[in-house]
């Protein structure tokens, strides 16, 4: 049988290679086709055409981009496609029913992991009776689900992820890895409780430290990796005193398979970092922390059930940054019932720790969260399942939610933005002080620096700004509102543009620092790094149809349409252009 297995590529999509590997292991074939974005789609349907499978495989995970995934399935279907195809992921999972529902072109929909399942649909796609785990479409219209075995429990009997390519930086390959799968704390913002409840079983999970050896040794030896990227919800674990024994047993078993000078990439939540741990992954090679903060304000913790302290965040950067890795994070500025003085004391944790990339941003209320059932409990739930939305309670907190997602559109969410490209700077400096620290100067370090202060310092001061005028302020008046908002977007746009070019210098001196050491001055420039970055969810936009389905909600850019209108998140970043046309009215194609 061939399986396409359809998804974003951006970076290693750890969930296609492990289904492609068991697939494989399975007697059967298996593609992986890249689609990352709308644009993507004609790609698609021809690589699919190609490979002429039985099923097609569509790994719908984020909400953001569920619309282009169901486009996907129609252009297939419309390109004379008539096999089965079954879609999986958080998405898919979470609304399974409405999916087979409302669009005809999907088969079925796998809930939960997805090895088992695709590699059983493969074997009886006669019979979806066989196939645990599984809903679909009976012949008569209505839906069924097939009772699930639950997700793997041992995760050492899992085939490596199956490996066709590496990204490069500094010419040294990355790969991407998971040593646990779920994860054990309950955030109100996060699904993961109710997948795993969906898919079934235990919910968080670990490979043996001798299994993670075992794949980090292949990919040395044999593919020359030397960058791993742990993909990990939370690379600790619930004990740090299991936390410490784990990673003093990755140490010495890669030291005795020979697997040294590497670096190592995880996501780690603040309670889970201790001295003694990050000692011993700062022997591994660890140079990169993505740290869980979300919010510094002990009320905005408790809604967000963070089961963290802020003393446990303060503690958790000064021990990473004694450490001096790269670490970034996000803050989840804005929840349903954010007050006035919980903004500022996240204003006063971003002015105190400007030395981390970060960025900010709401926390949505995505499908199974607890935060989904707190609005839907409250009658506060907005949008529907293709991307849900809620305004903050308190009416000033709601204004600086539009007024800053407006004014930092660009800086925040655009696969370009200032705040992703403060933490690519950092990133591959890091990486040269890892690999390369002979090359690394005062000068060099103090112009990484600086440019990733002066970058939160210019956010923070323009966060300040929209804070003072809100306070003195009427949250009714959307006249003011959208003025201030224009404003602060051209002011915010123009200081990053400066910021910008000096980032670009700074990482072109890195990139020349590196050059010169292996004797490629005369050689041509270097592409800047491929960076793993957290997804951040799009803007809400509602369902109309199938005959509706590239439609995006024009509203969100006609600024004088109505009182009730915010400035969200669109779908998909668009050009700065194109995006001055749209809000000063002047008509533009669809983006």
């Amino acid at each position: 049988m061939r399986v396409s297995l359809v998804g974003a590529e951006l970076e290693e999509n750890l969930g296609l290679r492990y289904m492609a590997s068991a697939l494989h292991a399975g007697g059967h074939s298996a593609e992986i086709v890249p689609f990352n974005a709308r644009d993507d789609i004609a790609q698609a349907v021809e690589r699919v055409s190609q490979f002429k499978p039985e099923i097609v495989g569509l790994s719908m995970v984020f909400t953001g981009r569920a619309r282009e995934f169901c486009q996907l399935a129609l252009a297939l279907r419309e390109s004379g496609y008539r096999g089965h195809i079954i879609a999986g992921g958080h998405f898919a999972c979470f609304n399974a029913e409405r999916l087979l529902r409302d669009f005809p072109v999907f088969d079925s929909v796998g809930l939960g992991e997805g090895e088992e399942i695709i590699v059983s649909l493969a074997d009886h796609l006669s019979d979806y009776s066989q196939v645990q785990g599984l809903c679909f479409r009976l012949p008569d219209g209505t839906v069924q689900t097939n009772p699930s075995k639950g997700n793997p429990d041992n995760l050492d009997l899992l085939a490596f992820p199956e490996r066709t390519h590496y990204h490069r930086y500094f010419d040294k390959p990355i790969a991407s890895l998971l040593t646990s799968r779920g994860c054990w704390r309950d955030c109100a913002f996060c699904s993961i409780n109710a997948w795993y409840k969906k898919g079934g079983g235990r919910k968080f999970r670990i490979r043996s430290a001798e299994n993670v050896i075992a794949e980090m040794k292949q990919l040395y030896h044999e593919d020359g990796v030397r960058i791993f990227n742990m993909q990990d919800d939370n690379f600790f674990l619930p004990r740090p005193e299991d936390a410490l024994r784990r990673f003093e047993a990755l140490r010495t078993g890669l030291e005795k398979e020979g697997v040294r000078n590497i670096a190592i990439a995880v996501k780690a939540r603040p309670d889970s970092i201790t001295y003694e741990a990050v000692r011993v992954l700062d022997d591994l090679g660890l140079f990169r922390v993505f740290l869980g903060v979300e919010n510094a304000s002990e009320n905005g913790l408790r809604n967000l059930n963070r089961k963290c302290s802020i003393d446990q965040i303060h503690t958790a950067l000064q021990i990473l940054n004694d450490f001096d890795v790269h670490v970034a994070y996000n803050i989840l500025m804005f929840e349903p019932d954010t007050t006035m003085d919980d903004i500022r004391v996240n204003l006063r944790f971003l002015e105190k720790n400007v030395e981390n990339p970060l960025n900010f941003c709401r926390a949505e209320a995505y499908a199974g969260t607890g935060l989904e059932s707190k609005l839907v409990a409250r009658g506060e739930l907005l949008g529907d399942y293709f991307g849900y939305d809620y305004r903050l309670s308190d009416p000033h907190c709601e204004t600086f939610h539009q007024i800053s997602n407006f004014a930092f559109f660009d800086r925040n969410f655009n696969d370009n933005g200032l705040h992703y490209f403060n933490m690519q700077v950092d990133f591959y400096f890091q990486l040269l002080r890892r690999f390369y620290p002979q090359v690394i100067t005062q000068t060099l370090r103090s112009s990484v620096r600086n440019f990733i202060k002066r970058t939160n310092l210019d956010t923070y001061a323009h966060l300040c700004e929209v804070h003072d005028w809100i306070v003195a302020s009427d949250p009714r008046d959307q006249v003011a509102i959208r003025g201030f908002a224009r404003e602060m977007r051209r002011r915010v746009d123009s200081s990053g543009e400066v910021l910008r070019d000096e980032g670009e210098r700074v990482l072109a001196a890195l990139t020349r620092a590196y050059d010169r050491f292996v004797g490629g001055e005369t050689s041509a420039p270097r592409p800047a790094p491929e960076i793993p970055f957290p997804f951040f969810g799009g803007r809400p936009v509602p369902y109309l149809g199938l005959d509706r389905l590239g439609d995006s909600d024009q509203r969100a850019w006609e600024l004088g349409s109505g009182i009730d209108v915010h400035f969200g998140v669109l779908p998909s970043p668009v050009p700065y252009a194109e995006f001055v046309s749209r809000v000063t009215g002047r008509k533009t194609e669809e983006c």
